[in-house]
């Protein structure tokens, strides 16, 4: 595992394409009259734009995860999120850049789990391992499109919600 998750961070710091803002969330994103405005771009760089994609799919993803009673809500705004990107997309071919996100999104999964700065509102062990279990799966068979890892992760909350073990906590 841990020669994939280099593998993507070399790719990422060898990819030079756009000014990255490096923490599209949720909460840095307000609805301005002309569009998105987006806060805190202290963390910005010349990089790889797939990471900004990528890393607020993953908020939402961790979200829906926390948040069973708005998952449906959380999913379809990252499903709207990563088609709206997509189709903006000029700057080079759209399978490029939306592989890439893909191949990121569980490596940041993961970092938001077991890396420096995990996420606090995922307090249960059976939590933190679901998206163990789902984030190393994809990051050993990569989806090619950002569309593709949603569906991978809603099959398994699904499998999850049946099985009975999504429950507040």
């Amino acid at each position: 595992m841990s020669d994939i998750l280099h593998s993507l961070a070399e790719r990422t710091t060898a990819t030079h394409l756009a000014l990255v803002h490096g923490d599209v969330s949720p909460k840095n994103i307000l609805v301005g009259p002309s569009g998105p405005v987006l806060l805190d771009a202290e963390c910005a760089w010349y990089g790889d734009p797939a990471f900004d994609l990528a890393f607020c799919v993953n908020h939402l993803f961790l979200k829906s995860l926390a948040l069973p009673g708005h998952r449906a809500g959380l999913l379809r705004s990252a499903r709207t999120l990563a088609e709206a990107y997509v189709r903006c997309v000029d700057w080079e071919p759209r399978p490029a850049v939306e592989a890439r996100a893909a191949s990121l999104l569980p490596a940041l999964l993961l970092a938001r789990v077991d890396g420096k700065s995990p996420v606090e509102y995922l307090t249960a062990d059976r939590h933190r391992l679901f998206v163990r279990t789902v984030a190393s799966a994809l990051l050993r068979a990569p989806a090619p499109t950002v569309e593709d890892v949603l569906d991978a992760w809603t099959t398994a909350l699904t499998t999850l919600t049946e099985s009975g073990t999504d429950r507040p906590g």
